[in-house]
């Protein structure tokens, strides 16, 4: 892998826990709603934090205002309106400690998050990032308990380059990692609107080992303003988030092409354009969402799925919901027979099992 680096325990930021500083990063932007909670679970964490710098890129509602209780706890940065890559930069470049931690003003961390990292750090000096799993939610309460549970899937420590690019695996807030890896890969890309965080992961993962926390330490917060319900949905220069992440990624590390495979790569975009025109397909934006399915058609031509959703975008919204709705109904029956079979209600289960002679 290109740019491998080992992290020794004599390298500048080693003697971990003598003298570990984690300087706890929240960028804020209108967000007077949800901000004192964040900082809230921050101050509650049982590792000391050396600092906690609260940058607000330019709110125009009450955030200030909401701040004005922990003027004397945190460090409060005001900036002009730049968007959040911008913003996490300036607090990156404020910060003193040898570790950052990222938190977003909607969401919260348990009480133990950064104990349990920085444990693993002092175990584990090649680490150069630790991150753990996340719990969803909303006003109403947790929505999925674990995210990597609810995904069936099995995160891992190490390089997961490869891992990471097939998945975002975690979010922001669920990251610590040594502030010495910024003289490596550079700060976040603030020529991102949105994914500025997924790109920075991903140029860590080419350099430095991972550690991962099993335990959902996160509390990602699910709202109609957060920004994957907003900019998210809307194409950055004509793709998806995530696509224009991982173009930028492959063109930055072009050896990564070999070590994927295109099988790898065709897979995860095709998805992402099949995604993103569903769901403009699904807002009756028909036009928007051939444009992407038929991109997703060519990382996967021969894709069931993605040609049927191509035919779709021909069709009224009128036509579209019939005919998804004969389909949910054609699924349940089949579903439902299957269970008839499985349990012996169906004839033909017992003739195969053996059970009638």
């Amino acid at each position: 892998m290109a740019g491998g680096r080992r992290l020794s325990p004599n390298d500048e930021m080693g003697d971990l826990m003598e003298r570990a500083k984690v300087s706890a990063i929240i960028p804020v932007y209108n967000c007077e709603r949800y901000v004192c909670a964040a900082v809230e679970s921050v101050i509650a964490q049982t590792y000391p934090l050396h600092e906690i710098i609260v940058v607000d890129d330019g709110s125009t509602d009450g955030t200030r205002v909401a701040l004005n209780r922990y003027l004397d706890r945190v460090t409060y940065i005001h900036q002009k309106n730049q968007g959040e890559p911008a913003a996490r930069n300036t607090g990156m470049s404020n910060a003193t400690g040898d570790f950052i931690a990222f938190l977003d003003a909607d969401d919260l961390w348990l009480p133990e998050k950064t104990q349990l990292q920085m444990d693993l750090f002092e175990k584990h000096h090649e680490y150069g990032l630790v991150y753990t799993d996340m719990t969803t939610f909303n006003d109403e309460g947790v929505l999925v308990q674990s995210v990597r549970a609810t995904r069936k899937k099995h995160y891992c420590s190490g390089r997961i380059f490869r891992q990471l690019f097939q998945e975002t695996l975690f979010g922001s807030g669920s990251v610590i990692f040594r502030k010495a890896c910024i003289e490596t890969v550079g700060g976040f890309d603030e020529t991102f609107y949105i994914g500025s965080d997924y790109e920075m992961w991903l140029r860590m993962a080419r350099h430095f080992e991972f550690g991962y926390v099993d335990k959902p330490l996160l509390q990602y917060r699910q709202h109609p303003e957060m920004s994957t319900r907003t900019l998210g949905q809307v194409p950055q220069e004509g793709m998806p988030w995530q696509a224009k992440v991982l173009t930028t990624i492959l063109a930055r590390y072009p050896e990564a092409v070999g070590e994927l495979g295109s099988a790898v790569i065709n897979r995860r975009m095709g998805l992402l354009y099949m995604w993103l025109g569903r769901s403009w397909l699904d807002r009756g934006n028909h036009a928007a969402a051939r444009k992407l399915i038929s991109r997703a058609l060519e990382y996967s031509p021969r894709n069931p799925r993605y040609r049927l959703a191509h035919l779709a975008t021909y069709l009224s919204p009128a036509q579209v919901s019939k005919a998804t709705g004969l389909y949910r109904k054609v699924r349940r029956a089949i579903s439902a027979a299957k269970s008839d079979e499985s349990s012996g209600l169906y004839p033909g289960a017992a003739w195969r099992q053996g059970g009638v002679r």
